[in-house]
């Protein structure tokens, strides 16, 4: 309204013009017709005046209406009435929101790690195995391009870019043994296996290649939204979902077995539960008998009666042995005593049933449960190379839950809430593992054997044992065949046992003839003896008698005493 004083000094000008004409000339016809236009001016001018003021002020309210928006848009600010302004909770100002937008580029450019060269159209030709059991080389020609600065000794990763509902699957994993332009001739990673075998038998006209595999940890960030079910909120639910069932996700169209669709909805439920608390309401049956609800019931995964989310395993304690006979049928013997650190838990009602004597506790993976905690006491926390950090009563942490329970047992925090994380899986690393890490301070000896480490080695072990096998069939063959031998060795013994047996017999039979002979000889022998002599002693008695008769029939003459040696 700054313009009305201004037109009432034009038009009290303009009469003051016209008083001074009128004085100087007089009243006439003329003089009368110029103060009517004057009059009649000066209403006109009020009444433009008037428009403008109103045409003012609605452009007034227009600007401060765009005022409050740019305040509340660009520094989040809201009216706080007689024209002042205040900070509005619920948004953020234009500096806070570049800032945000710069710490989550960050957080981007740490997360996303699928920043390599992409081909999203080439032509696939697989390698094909031959008679003997080799590969021959496979061809990859990028489509898009005339040439690819690809080194051989690369490795890509290939994709079939049909939906997964399609048969949409990945490809393998490949090296690049030589580059002409953008055909590329490519050999397996690794040593393939019967799924590679029946991946590659499968046509694949197109596929997408890419020089990297990405990490899921931009997972860690996102939630899936849970679809209503049929009738909420006009929400409808899937052509082929069970009635009376939430709406799915599109897993439940897919034409992949029943494991691959239940592998998937179990890690949606991961993604829905990540960074969720776990604790349940306190007393559900108080609460709806009007009484006040009491403090949120902290969850303890270790003491779940179920297994809780994200854990495979349990750590089993056997007070008996027991002979135990697995889902596949292979059967194992657990000593008293024994300890098995990984147990499947889909395994555990198998150890009911068998009625063994055990006890087991949830094998929780490190990072799978974190807590939220208050400090009841100070507390510092010493950190290597730097000043220690220091928690004040009443602050607020979030520490692995582990870690959680020890302060609690210690009195320096009470526990809030825990809440599940789910774990991040890693491509790379877990098809080619990832070696050694350290720290600036402290090493940290981890080495993952990826996939292809793992089939290698597995291979390696198959082969060892297929080798040992025919090693052992062929001592086994040659234990068969001395067993052959020694047998028919055993069968000509107890015959020839047998033959010897008849010839003891019979040389028996002959030494007691003989020995009867023989005493037979000696009583004939001893007879002939004495019989001899008694004839030797008859023929002395004769030969005495007779050279007594011859001595006396014919003496014998005198015989001269011979000489003897003289003195």
């Amino acid at each position: 309204m700054t313009l009305i004083p201004l037109i009432l000094l034009a038009v009290i000008f303009l009469l003051g013009a016209v008083t001074l004409g009128i004085g100087h000339r007089g009243w006439n016809w003329g003089t009368v017709a110029a103060a009517w236009l004057v009059l009649l001016a000066a209403l006109g001018f009020t009444f433009l005046v008037g428009m403008l003021g109103q045409r003012e002020r609605a452009w007034r309210s227009v600007i401060a209406s765009y005022e409050a928006s740019i305040a509340k848009e660009r520094d989040a600010l809201v009216p706080a009435g007689g024209g002042a302004l205040q900070p509005d909770g619920q948004h953020l100002s234009l500096p806070q929101l570049e800032a945000e937008k710069a710490r989550w580029q960050r957080v981007r450019n740490r997360i996303d790690t699928w920043q390599g060269r992409s081909w999203e159209s080439a032509s696939f030709q697989p390698p094909r195995e031959d008679a003997k059991g080799s590969f021959d080389d496979g061809s990859l020609t990028l489509e898009g391009i005339d040439s690819a600065t690809i080194n051989p000794g690369s490795e890509l990763y290939v994709f079939d870019r049909l939906p997964i509902e399609q048969g949409g699957t990945f490809v393998g994993a490949f090296r690049v043994k030589s580059a002409d332009k953008n055909v590329l001739q490519i050999a397996p990673a690794a040593e393939p296996d019967d799924a590679d075998r029946k991946v590659w038998a499968t046509p694949h006209p197109e596929v997408s290649v890419y020089e990297n595999l990405p990490i899921d940890s931009s997972l860690a960030f996102f939630r899936t939204a849970i679809p209503a079910a049929a009738g909420e909120d006009g929400a409808a639910a899937p052509e082929d979902a069970a009635p009376g069932t939430p709406g799915e996700l599109p897993t439940q169209r897919k034409t992949d077995p029943e494991a691959l669709l239940q592998h998937l909805q179990a890690l949606r439920e991961e993604l829905r539960l990540h960074d969720t608390p776990v604790g349940p309401p306190a007393d559900p049956a108080a609460a709806g008998a009007g009484e006040a609800p009491g403090p949120e019931i902290v969850a303890d995964p270790e003491k779940s009666a179920m297994p809780p989310q994200g854990v495979r395993f349990a750590r089993v304690t056997f007070h008996k042995t027991v002979d135990f006979t697995w889902l596949d049928g292979t059967r194992s013997t657990f000593q008293k005593g024994e300890v098995v650190a990984s147990f499947p838990i889909e395994q555990l009602e198998l150890l009911t049933q068998q009625n063994a004597d055990f006890s087991s506790e949830w094998n929780i993976p490190p990072g799978l449960y974190w807590a939220n905690v208050t400090f009841k006491q100070a507390h510092s926390f010493p950190r290597p190379g730097g000043e220690a950090s220091e928690c004040e009563v009443g602050s607020r942490g979030q520490f692995d839950l582990e870690t959680a329970k020890a302060l609690q047992q210690q009195g320096i925090v009470e526990i809030e809430s825990v809440i599940y994380r789910r774990p991040l899986s890693d491509a790379y690393v877990a098809l080619r593992g990832a070696g050694a890490q350290a720290t600036a301070t402290t090493p940290l000896p981890f080495n993952v054997s990826g996939l292809v480490a793992l089939r290698r080695i597995l291979a390696e072990d198959i082969r060892s044992v297929a080798s040992a096998k025919s090693q052992l069939n062929q001592a086994r063959q040659n234990v068969e065949s001395e067993k052959a031998i020694r047998t028919r060795e055993k069968d000509e013994l107890t015959a020839d046992r047998t033959h010897w047996a008849a010839d003891t017999a019979d040389a028996k039979r002959v030494a007691d003839a003989f020995e009867s002979r023989t005493l037979q000889a000696r009583r004939e022998l001893e007879a002939t003896e004495r019989a001899v002599v008694l004839l030797g002693q008859e023929l002395t008695a004769s030969m005495a008698q007779l050279t007594e008769a011859i001595d006396q029939a014919a003496p014998a003459p005198v015989q001269p005493a011979p000489p003897t040696a003289s003195p």
